[in-house]
């Protein structure tokens, strides 16, 4: 269900929560009221301003107001807004004008409904007690609650706590929470949350998880769409794309999303939500909120995604399953930008984390889908296909880096809505015709393919091969293999990214060589790719593209890397590396 919002505010005289109730004519709004008479308390948090912050629903700032009459010592500030949930986020600051060191928190949540609720905190008083809020909540299995705690005097009354003090628990085995409050039912039954405070205190919270309704579908497109990067605003053009293709109810996409409004333009929430596609053709997001998971989640981790993908398979049972992971791509390789993190796909700019390509098993574990499709640049490659054949059918992507605005999620799914009980290969060539149906894409590179999975073991087999040949006659073909290398089709090419189209490679090494192995090797290595291959489609701007990449990098380039790559299934099934380590 979607996360449960408090529809009153309690009306207790001791300011545990006032609401004034408001004339038709009367603005709507937040009276905030704080009491400084007692921040000069010895021992407890004290300090000199205060930022109120105003959040949406959404999570995104609505208002900030400043706070700073110590010698008041009652300072009252009135907040007109509109009806609505929100979350009044109070931090104490040691310094005027919200400077210095954050010293006390205090967020509350609550809702404006033709009212002026009023809520007042005490500075510098002792926590004596922690109140979550809700204090309540029921949510089907699957799904999840965000709660807020925050601190009360011997009085009742709101006071501030620590900042990250908080420690969360469930009793009850019923389901799991995060470090900032948010709460997963993975089980049904009622128990607690909890949050314990540092001097003790305990606040709690009972939490009911009931039986999920699940319906079994024809497909479930699961999209992982990590936006906490510089994609953030095509995350929402996306987002818009699918719902115009989300009217067929045995057709559904279940979307993992986070946001960082903060750092990049284009938000529409802050953290990281799971939607149910719902049809809509205007330019919101009108599609159902399954659950906001909060600010902390980390979408470059590998257990995040398989937590994703787990969920999403048991919440959404179908006969057929597509994972789409969005998002930056590098390849096998780890970031040119700084090649000390880990960063090969799924970047999360705001943890600075992503996924290694030889961590996807961590990721995947034993879960089977249908179809893989990158929606990230240069994911299309033998590196990579080999780490994943074991978990998909087919494998989608680009060779080359693909535009911002990534794949045309309504054109490509626009055969699966009205024809889902066609063939998985059948339907899986809308990714490649989609691609090349977006006028505005004729300037840049598209290239995109899809690969069958069952004909990956024997492409690795003839590829070994043609890699000794190359190792064994490195000497003799040393102007030839940098020749092929120079004149082969390339993907974003640096000095140490040396990616090449397949078939374009062998096509040179053949036509610049008369050694008979050597020819052999290289065409058998054609005709597994062709076999391989199921659709395929490249503009005129990548012309010499046939569906699938590899690194054809100097060994002098390799040797930087070559730890890493020992690390993927690739290097293990195949002689590949050992001719990298020493190509000319």
């Amino acid at each position: 269900m979607v996360m449960s919002r408090w529809i009153g505010l309690l009306f207790v005289l001791t300011s545990i929560f006032l609401c004034s109730c408001s004339s038709p004519n009367q603005a709507t709004g937040l009276t905030y009221v704080t009491d400084w008479s007692h921040r000069l308390t010895s021992g407890e948090i004290t300090g000199t301003s205060q930022k109120v912050n105003i959040l949406d629903s959404a999570g995104l700032p609505v208002t900030t107001v400043i706070l700073q009459n110590v010698a008041a010592p009652v300072e009252t500030s009135n907040i007109d807004l509109p009806n609505g949930t929100y979350l009044l986020q109070v931090q104490l600051f040691s310094s005027p004008n919200a400077a210095g060191t954050m010293t006390g928190v205090m967020e509350v949540p609550l809702t404006v409904a033709n009212n002026r609720p009023m809520i007042r905190s005490m500075v510098g008083d002792a926590v004596d007690g922690i109140t979550i809020g809700p204090d309540q909540a029921t949510m089907q299995v699957g799904r999840g609650q965000q709660f807020r705690a925050f601190g009360i005097n011997s009085s009742a009354q709101k006071t501030f706590i620590t900042p990250d003090s908080l420690t969360w628990s469930v009793l009850g085995g019923v389901g799991t929470v995060t470090t900032d409050g948010n709460f997963t039912s993975t089980a049904i039954g009622t128990g607690t949350v909890r949050a314990l405070y540092t001097n003790g205190r305990i606040g709690s919270a009972q939490v009911t998880g009931t039986p999920p309704t699940t319906t079994h579908g024809k497909w479930t497109i699961l999209v992982y769409m990590n936006a906490a990067n510089d994609l953030q605003q095509f995350s929402v053009l996306n987002m818009n794309q699918i719902e115009r293709v989300a009217s067929n109810p045995d057709v559904r996409f279940v979307v993992q999303w986070k946001q960082f409004p903060a750092q990049f333009s284009g938000g529409t929430f802050n953290g990281t939500r799971r939607y149910l596609a719902s049809s809509d053709f205007s330019n919101n997001i009108n599609s159902t909120l399954l659950q906001d998971m909060g600010t902390s989640v980390d979408m470059g981790s590998t257990q995040t995604l398989h937590e994703f993908v787990t969920w999403g398979k048991a919440n959404f049972p179908a006969d057929h399953y597509c994972l789409i992971v969005w998002n930056h791509g590098n390849g096998w390789r780890r970031s040119l930008s700084n090649l000390d993190l880990t960063r090969a796909v799924s970047y999360d700019d705001e943890k600075g984390t992503s996924i290694q390509i030889w961590d996807l098993n961590q990721a995947l574990g034993s879960e089977h889908f249908d179809m893989i499709s990158w929606d990230a640049s240069l994911m299309q490659m033998m590196e990579v296909a080999y780490e994943i054949k074991d978990n998909t059918d087919y494998i989608i992507g680009s060779e080359e880096s693909p535009p911002a605005e990534g794949l045309p999620y309504d054109l490509v799914f626009a055969p699966f809505r009205d024809n889902p009980t066609d063939t998985p290969k059948n339907l899986s060539k809308s990714f490649v015709d989609g691609m090349l149906a977006v006028t505005a894409y004729n300037s840049k590179k598209i290239t995109q393919s899809v690969i069958d999975t069952s004909k990956i073991s024997a492409l690795a087999t003839a590829i070994s091969t043609l890699g000794t040949e190359l190792k064994n006659n490195s000497v003799s073909l040393t102007a030839d293999i940098q020749a092929a290398r120079s004149a082969t089709q390339a993907y974003s090419p640096t000095s140490v990214r040396v990616y090449r189209d397949i078939t374009d490679l062998c096509l040179h090494i053949e036509s610049n060589t008369a050694i008979g192995s050597v020819l052999t090797a290289s065409s058998a290595v054609r005709t597994a790719l062709s076999n391989a291959v199921v659709w395929e489609g490249h503009n005129s701007n990548s012309p010499n593209s046939h569906g699938l990449s590899i690194d054809f990098s100097s060994g002098s380039t390799f040797a930087a890397s070559s730890s890493d790559y020992a690390l993927m299934k690739m290097a293990l099934s195949t002689q590949w590396d050992e001719f990298l380590t020493i190509a000319p």
